[in-house]
């Protein structure tokens, strides 16, 4: 057993950008991120790597041959669980539910609602930029709905290659402005 390891997830400063037009200024909205620490064991991400790639050799995707798989770990189950999902493509393209959003599904059926940790690996991209082997912006939208704060949903993306893990996310740097719905 590996035991737990401290990753320092960097601050992230960008001021707003704003130009004036004839009709009004336009602004680009910075963002402030805050440095972070956070705690991983990097065995269960292995095992939630591994899962994340067995259920995307069970996806189906007859049409793009997109092979993802997504295993997840529910804060709020006590016997962590690893719950996992894989793409299902349909002929009818908006009847396709990506890994994540199925792996989640499948939590939420379960009873739970506080994510802590997804694993999301792209078999046929690993060795691909992370942009072309992340989360859609649809899934960044329900992770951040199942997203907690106490303990911080981290996202890791299977890097693939010799000695990669993973690269990881917490719910700001997934989706810096996740809709929330004032209750």
């Amino acid at each position: 057993m590996t035991g737990r390891v401290t990753l320092v997830l960097p601050a992230v400063a960008r001021p707003d950008a704003a130009t004036a037009t004839p009709l009004g200024r336009l602004t680009v909205p910075g963002r402030a991120i805050p440095e972070k620490t956070v705690s991983v064991d990097p065995t269960e991400i292995g095992r939630l790597r591994d899962a994340a790639r067995d259920a995307a050799a069970r996806a189906h995707a007859p049409y793009s041959r997109f092979r993802v798989g997504a295993a997840l770990i529910m804060a709020d189950d006590q016997e962590r669980r690893v719950i996992s999902g894989a793409n299902v493509e349909n002929a009818s393209y908006g009847g396709t539910i990506c890994a994540e959003r199925t792996a989640l599904t499948q939590a939420a059926t379960l009873g739970f609602r506080k994510l802590e940790v997804l694993v999301v690996s792209c078999v046929a991209a690993l060795e691909a930029p992370v942009a072309d082997r992340s989360p859609c912006g649809i899934c960044r939208q329900v992770i951040h709905e199942f997203g907690s704060r106490e303990p911080e949903t981290l996202v890791i993306v299977d890097g693939g290659g010799e000695g990669a893990l993973g690269d990881v996310f917490d719910l700001d740097r997934l989706l810096p402005y996740g809709f929330d719905l004032p209750i």
